[in-house]
C-alpha cells in the first residue's frame, strides 16, 4: 500500500518554517538533511530513485552554498531558493501512484541544473576572500546565471502546491517589481500561515507516520465489508460458528475451503449474527483483511492498523498484545483471507508465532478464513471446512441472483435443466453468483448457460476483476507454497484431465514418474486446489472441482508432454485390465475399470481419430467390450471402427495388414455386442455377420465361429423363421469353433451354441446333451461365464420339459456361476429365471429378492429389456401376494419400458400384455385367487 509521503515528511521539516519567515542557511541545510532521511526511511515502501537522487544533489548544493557563504554572502539567497525548490518538487511528486515519464523528466532536468550550479558554487568556494576586496562583482554574474537557470526550469515545472506561490514570489520578484514589497511579504506570510495551520490539523496523523514501521499510514484502517443479503444453505452453519465463538473454550474457529466457496461471506454473516451481537460490543468486533499481508511484518502492520493500536515500534506484537490484554472485554478478530500470509510468504513460522500469541489470549475470539484444506498453526481449532451448496440451496441461490439481475423477472424454465447446469459447475457459490448474474442480464435459460459452459468453461463466469472465477483460481495456483513444488503443478495438470478424479491406488497409473505423490498431494490440498474424500487413501477419491478443471484446460496451461503422458496412461490402464468374462481376473478387471470409467470415457472420446496409434485403437475396442458387459453404448465402438476404416482407406503403408484387419474385425464384433445389449438386434446382426466374414478371411476360425453364433442369436431374437440353411450355418459355426479338438474351451463354446439352437428349435430333449457336456467342460476349465450360460439354457430346457424341481436346482447353479463371473447381463438372466421357477412353485416371498436384485442390476447397466421384464415379474409377484396397488404401479412401469422398445416384437407384445393386466386390475376393488389366476403370465415364463 502507498503512504501519503508529503504528510510523512511534513513533520520532518514543517516545524523549521515559522509563518512568514524564510529559512536561514543552517535551517535550510538541516531541513534538507531531515528530508533526505525521510526519503531514505520509506525507500522500501516507495521506490522513487529519481526523487532521491534529486534531493541528494540539492542537499549538496545547500552544503556547498553554506561553505562558500564566507566568500560570497549573496549565496545565502540562492541557498534559500534551492531549499524551497527541493520542498516544492517533493511536495509535487505523487508518490502514492505511478509517476508519469514526463514528470520524471522534468525532475531530472532540474537535477541537471542543480549539478551545474554545484559546479559554479564549487568555483566560488575555491576563491580567496581577499579577491572580493578588489573585485566586488566577481561572482555576481555567476550567481545570476544560477538563478536564471532555476527560473527557466521552473517555467516548465507546473505545480498546484501552495509552495508554488511562495517560491514564485521568492524567485520571480524581479519580474513583479511593480508590486510593493509590503504586499509581497504579506502574501508570503499569509500563505505560510495557511500552510502552518494545515500542518497543525494533521499533526496527530503525521506523528504516527514518522515511525519506521508505521501501519496506519501504510495500511489505512478498512471498514468491514457489508454482508450478503442472504446466504442460501449456510444458515445453520452460521449459527453454529457464532455459538462456538461465544464460548471461550471453543472460540478458535477456522473456515477453510476452495476459492469461491463463500468463506468470507459466511464469516461476515457470523460477525453480523444476532448471537455475536448479544455477546460482543460492536466496537469489539474487528475485521482484519489479510489479502495483502504477504509477510509477518506486513501482517503486524495490518493488525496495528485494524485494531487501532499505536506504538513507538511495530517490530513486535508486544504493544498490541499489551493493549488487548489490558482490558478483559471479549473481542472478536476476523482474520480474513489468511492464506496470503500463511501460504504466500517465506516466513510461515513467524506468521504462526503471531497467530499463536493472539490465540493465547483467552478473551480474544478468533475467526479465520483461508483457502486451504488444513488449519494454520498448532492451535486447537474448531475446523469447519466449507463444502459446495446442497442442490436445493444452490437452486434457490441461483434463482434469487437471476431475479435480481433480470430486474425482477423470475427464471421461467423447469428445474431439470437448472439442476444439470448447477451440477456441471459443482454447486460452487461464486460460480452460481456469477453465472446467475450473467444469465439474468441476458435472460438466458439454464440450457443456454449449460451449452456455453461446455464451450467456454469459466469464461462465462466473468465479473469484477477481484470477483471472477479466473482470478480466484489464478491466485490460488500462484501461491508460494504451490510454486515452490514443481511436482505439485505437474500433478495438478494431470488431475485436471481426470473429470472424476482418481483413487490413491490408481494415482500410480496416471503419474508413473512420481516416486511418491504424497508431497505434491499435500501441497495441492494445502492450497485447496484438490479435494479428497474421507476414508483410506488407497480407495478415497482425489478430485478437482469443475471450475479448476476448466481453468486448467484453457490457454495451453496443460503442456503437450503432460497430455501425452495422461493419454498413454489411459491406454495402458485399459489394456492392462482387458479380459473376457471367462477369464479368472475378469471380475477384478471390471471393478478396476469401473473406478476410472468416467475418466477413460472422456479421454477416449477426446483423442484425435485421424491420428490414432495402435495402442489407442486397441484401448478403444477393449473399453467398448467392457461397456457391452456393464453399460452398453455405441459411441466408443463406433469411434474405433470409424478410425480404423479411415486409416485403412487413407494409408498406403500398412506394415502389418493382418493386424489391421484383425482390429477391424474386433471393432465390428465390439459394436455388434453393444447393439445386442441395447436390444437393437437387426443392426447387431449385420456387424456380427461382417465380423465373422473378416475373421474367416484372416483366418481365425474360432472367432469366426463365435461371431457366427452371435449373428444366429440375433436371428432368433428377431423371430425370423427357421429353415434348413440356418441349421447348416449353426453346424458350420460349431465346426469352426471345434476345428482344433485340443482347444477344449472353443469345443465347449461350439456345444453351447448348438445346444442353444436346439432349444430354440424346440428340440429340447436333444439340447440336454450338448448343454450338459458344455457345462462340465467349462466347470473343469473354471470358466464361470460360459458355465452360467450353459446352465441357464439347461434349466430352461428342464422347465419346458415340465421338470420344474430340476429346473430350479440348475437355475440356482447358473446364478452362482453368474455371481462368480461378475457379468451383469448373465446375472440378470439367472436372477429372472430363478424368480420365475420359484413363483411357478408358488414360493412368491422367496422369489421377491431375486426380482428386486434383477431390477436393480438391469437398471445399473441400462438394459431396456431387462428392466421391462423385471418390472413385469415384480407386478405379477405383487398380485400373487394380493398387493393390488403394487401390482398396478409395477405393470404401468413395465408397460412404459416395453414401449421404449419401439416396434420390436418383444416390446409390442409386452406393452399389450401389461396393458391388458392393468385394465383387469383397474376394475377390481381387491385381489383374490380367482382374479390373480385371470392375469396373463409374464413372458418368458418357462
Amino acid at each position: 500500500m502507498a503512504i501519503d509521503f508529503q504528510r510523512h515528511i511534513a513533520r520532518q521539516y514543517g516545524d523549521r518554517l515559522s509563518p512568514g519567515i524564510s529559512p536561514s542557511g543552517d535551517v535550510a541545510v538541516s531541513g534538507g538533511r531531515a528530508l533526505a532521511d525521510a526519503l531514505d526511511g520509506v525507500s522500501d515502501l516507495i521506490p522513487l530513485p529519481f526523487l532521491s537522487a534529486f534531493v541528494n544533489i540539492a542537499i549538496k548544493v545547500l552544503e556547498a552554498c553554506e561553505e562558500a557563504t564566507a566568500i560570497e554572502e549573496d549565496l545565502m539567497d540562492l541557498q534559500e531558493r534551492v531549499y524551497d525548490l527541493m520542498l516544492l518538487v517533493v511536495n509535487t511528486v505523487p508518490v502514492n501512484r505511478r509517476v508519469s515519464i514526463a514528470l520524471q523528466d522534468k525532475v531530472r532536468r532540474l537535477q541537471s541544473i542543480l549539478d551545474n550550479i554545484l559546479l559554479d558554487v564549487g568555483k566560488i568556494k575555491a576563491q580567496k576572500k581577499w579577491l572580493l576586496l578588489f573585485f566586488h562583482n566577481l561572482n555576481k554574474d555567476r550567481v545570476d546565471r544560477c538563478v536564471g537557470r532555476l527560473t527557466g526550469a521552473l517555467e516548465q515545472f507546473t505545480v498546484r502546491s501552495l509552495f508554488l506561490a511562495v517560491l514564485s514570489v521568492l524567485i520571480f520578484s524581479q519580474v513583479v517589481s511593480h508590486l510593493h514589497v509590503e504586499d509581497v511579504l504579506d502574501k508570503i506570510r499569509a500563505e505560510h500561515s495557511a500552510f502552518a495551520a494545515q500542518l497543525n490539523r494533521i499533526e496527530d496523523a503525521v506523528n504516527r507516520t514518522t515511525q519506521p514501521h508505521t501501519a496506519p499510514s501504510a495500511y489505512p484502517r478498512q471498514d468491514m465489508p457489508p454482508t450478503a443479503r442472504r446466504l442460501f444453505g449456510r444458515e445453520s452453519l452460521i449459527d453454529e460458528i457464532a455459538s462456538l465463538l461465544t464460548n471461550e473454550s471453543t472460540s478458535r474457529v477456522c473456515i477453510t475451503g476452495a476459492g469461491g466457496m463463500g468463506k468470507t461471506s459466511v464469516a461476515l454473516a457470523v460477525a453480523e449474527s444476532p448471537i455475536i451481537k448479544r455477546n460482543f460490543n460492536k466496537d469489539r468486533i474487528f475485521w482484519i483483511p489479510c489479502v495483502e499481508a504477504r509477510s509477518s511484518d506486513l501482517l503486524r502492520r495490518i493488525l496495528y492498523a485494524q485494531l487501532r493500536v499505536t506504538a513507538e515500534t511495530h517490530d513486535t506484537l508486544d504493544a498490541l498484545l499489551d493493549e488487548l490484554d489490558a482490558i478483559k472485554d471479549r473481542r472478536l478478530l476476523l482474520l480474513d483471507n489468511f492464506e496470503t500470509p500463511w501460504l504466500s510468504g517465506q516466513d510461515r513460522d513467524k506468521v504462526g508465532h503471531i497467530l499463536s500469541r493472539l490465540a493465547a489470549l483467552p478473551h480474544i475470539a478468533l475467526l479465520v478464513t483461508m483457502t486451504s484444506s488444513f488449519t494454520p498453526g498448532d492451535i486447537e481449532w474448531q475446523h469447519r471446512p466449507l463444502a459446495p451448496l446442497e442442490p436445493a440451496a444452490a437452486r434457490d441461490a441461483f434463482k434469487a441472483k437471476y431475479r435480481d439481475a433480470a430486474d425482477g423477472h423470475a427464471l421461467a424454465e423447469g428445474e431439470g435443466e437448472l439442476d444439470k447446469f448447477l451440477a456441471s459447475i459443482g454447486h460452487l457459490p461464486l460460480a452460481i453468483t456469477l453465472t446467475a448474474a450473467c444469465g439474468g442480464r441476458l435472460k438466458a435459460s439454464p440450457a443456454d448457460l449449460l451449452r456455453d459452459w461446455r464451450i467456454a468453461g469459466i469464461g462465462i463466469m466473468s465479473g469484477h476483476e477481484t470477483l471472477s472465477m479466473d482470478e480466484t483460481i489464478r491466485v490460488s495456483i500462484e501461491r508460494g507454497v504451490v510454486r515452490s513444488n514443481p511436482e505439485a503443478l505437474t500433478l495438478l495438470a494431470i488431475l485436471s484431465m481426470l473429470p472424476a478424479g482418481t483413487t490413491g491406488n490408481n494415482l500410480r497409473w496416471w503419474a508413473p514418474s512420481f516416486t511418491s505423490p504424497s508431497p505434491a498431494l499435500q501441497t495441492l490440498r494445502t492450497a485447496a486446489l484438490i479435494e479428497q474424500d474421507e476414508g483410506a487413501f488407497s480407495t478415497a477419491r482425489i478430485f478437482i472441482r469443475p471450475t479448476i478443471q476448466s481453468y486448467m484446460s484453457q490457454q495451453n496451461r496443460i503442456s503437450t508432454e503432460i497430455r501425452d503422458l495422461v493419454y498413454d496412461a489411459c491406454f495402458k490402464f485399459v489394456l492392462d485390465h482387458k479380459s473376457i468374462p471367462d477369464d479368472r481376473k475378469f471380475k477384478d478387471d471390471l471393478e478396476a475399470l469401473a473406478t476410472e470409467e468416467t475418466n477413460i470415457q472422456r479421454l477416449l472420446m477426446d483423442v484425435d481419430v485421424h491420428n490414432l496409434q495402435s495402442n489407442a485403437i486397441d484401448a478403444l475396442i477393449a473399453f467398448g467390450f467392457y461397456q457391452s458387459w456393464t453399460r452398453p453404448s455405441t459411441h466408443l465402438a463406433s469411434r474405433a471402427l470409424k478410425a480404423l476404416l479411415t486409416f485403412r482407406r487413407n494409408s498406403s503403408d500398412l506394415s502389418d495388414p493382418r493386424a489391421a484387419a484383425r482390429r477391424v474385425a474386433e471393432a465390428h464384433r465390439c459394436l455388434g455386442r453393444n447393439l445386442f445389449a441395447l436390444d437393437r438386434y437387426g443392426k447387431a446382426y449385420k456387424y456380427f455377420e461382417e465380423a465373422s466374414r473378416l475373421f474367416q478371411s484372416l483366418p481365425d476360425l474360432a472367432l469366426a465361429g463365435e461371431c457366427a453364433m452371435d449373428s444366429l442369436r440375433m436371428w432368433r431374437f428377431m423371430k425370423r423363421a427357421g429353415n434348413d440353411e440356418l441349421e447348416s450355418r449353426v453346424q458350420e459355426a460349431q465346426a469352426n469353433l471345434s476345428h482344433d479338438r485340443n482347444d477344449r474351451y472353443h469345443v465347449a463354446r461350439g456345444l453351447l451354441g448348438f445346444g442353444e439352437f436346439l432349444w430354440w428349435r424346440k428340440r429340447r430333449t436333444e439340447a440336454i446333451q450338448p448343454l450338459y457336456e458344455a457345462s462340465k467342460i467349462f466347470e473343469d476349465l473354471n470358466c464361470s461365464a460360459s458355465a452360467a450360460q450353459s446352465l441357464h439354457y439347461l434349466a430352461r430346457t428342464y422347465a419346458r420339459l415340465e421338470e420344474l424341481s430340476k429346473a430350479l436346482l440348475v437355475s440356482r447353479d447358473a446364478l452362482a456361476k453368474a455371481e462368480e463371473c461378475g457379468e451383469t447381463g448373465l446375472l440378470c438372466s439367472a436372477l429372472k429365471i430363478t424368480a420365475i421357477y420359484l413363483m411357478a412353485s408358488e414360493a412368491y416371498d422367496d422369489a421377491l429378492p431375486s426380482i428386486t436384485q434383477a431390477l436393480a442390476a438391469s437398471r445399473s447397466v441400462g438394459y431396456p429389456n431387462g428392466i421391462a421384464q423385471s418390472l413385469e415379474l415384480m407386478a405379477y409377484n405383487c398380485a400373487a401376494r394380493m398387493d393390488l396397488s403394487g401390482a398396478r404401479i409395477a405393470y404401468e412401469g413395465a408397460r412404459a419400458h416395453f414401449a421404449k422398445r419401439g416396434s420390436a416384437r418383444i416390446g409390442s407384445r409386452g406393452v399389450a400384455r401389461c396393458a391388458e393386466n392393468v385394465e383387469k386390475l383397474r376394475q377390481l376393488p381387491e385381489l383374490n385367487q380367482d382374479s390373480f389366476a385371470n392375469l396373463t403370465k409374464p413372458v418368458p415364463w418357462y
